[in-house]
C-alpha cells in the first residue's frame, strides 16, 4: 500500500482553511419588503450586509445591494470565500394605482331624439409601472325605469346609447366610468357624462 505523503506547508493550509469554515458562521438579514419606485417596474434594493463570527473571509451577493429588482419576490444569495451559503428574499410590491388620463367623447351630447342607439367614442389612455393597464366600460344613467338595454358596450372605446328622453321630457344622462387594474389589484376610476338634451354637454367628474 502506497501513501501520498503532502508536504508540511500544503498540509497546515488545507487544515487552516478547513478550521475556517467550520469556524466560520455566516447569517443573512431578514426578508425585505419594498415598494417599487414611481412610475417603475421595480425598485433599486439596497440591503444589510450578512452577518458573521468567525473567519468567513470575503462575502459576495448575487444580486448585489444595489441592484435593480423588478417586481416580484427574489432570492439573494451570500457566499463567503468557502463556499458558504445563506439567502433571504428581496419583495418588491406595486402600490401604486394605474395613471388614467382624462375621458373624453366622441360627441358634447346626444341629438336628435330619436329612440334609436347612437355610437359614442369613449377616449382614454391607461399606463401602469411601464405596463398596460387593463381598463373596463361601465354605463348608468338618471333614468329609474331604464334598462340595461339602453346602452350596449361595444368595446372598451365604444357604446351605443339610447337616444331617447327621460318620460317626463327631462334631458337623460348617461354616467360612463373607465375602471383601469393593474396586476397587483391596485384601481384608478374616471368618470364622465353625456346627455341626451340640445343644449347641455358632457361634464367630466374626477374620482
Amino acid at each position: 500500500m502506497k501513501f501520498l505523503m503532502l508536504p508540511f506547508s500544503l498540509l497546515f493550509v488545507l487544515t487552516q482553511k478547513t478550521v475556517n469554515a467550520q469556524n466560520c458562521i455566516l447569517s443573512c438579514p431578514s426578508n425585505i419588503v419594498v415598494k417599487a419606485d414611481s412610475s417603475h417596474e421595480g425598485a433599486n434594493v439596497s440591503f444589510p450586509a450578512a452577518t458573521f463570527t468567525g473567519d468567513c473571509g470575503a462575502i459576495t451577493y448575487t444580486p448585489a445591494s444595489g441592484s435593480f429588482f423588478r417586481l416580484g419576490s427574489h432570492s439573494v444569495i451570500a457566499t463567503n470565500s468557502s463556499g458558504q451559503k445563506c439567502s433571504f428574499t428581496v419583495t418588491v410590491t406595486d402600490n401604486e394605482p394605474p395613471m388614467l388620463s382624462e375621458v373624453r367623447l366622441s360627441s358634447k351630447r346626444i341629438w336628435p331624439v330619436t329612440n334609436k342607439m347612437k355610437k359614442v367614442g369613449v377616449y382614454y389612455t391607461a399606463s401602469d409601472n411601464e405596463e398596460v393597464a387593463s381598463s373596463v366600460l361601465s354605463v348608468s344613467s338618471n333614468d329609474q325605469e331604464s334598462a340595461n338595454s339602453d346602452w350596449q358596450i361595444i368595446n372598451n372605446h365604444l357604446l351605443r346609447l339610447k337616444a331617447a328622453r327621460l318620460s317626463n321630457g327631462e334631458p337623460r344622462i348617461y354616467i360612463i366610468t373607465v375602471t383601469s387594474t393593474d396586476r397587483a389589484g391596485n384601481i384608478t376610476k374616471r368618470t364622465t357624462s353625456i346627455a341626451v338634451s340640445k343644449t347641455m354637454t358632457a361634464g367630466i367628474v374626477k374620482n
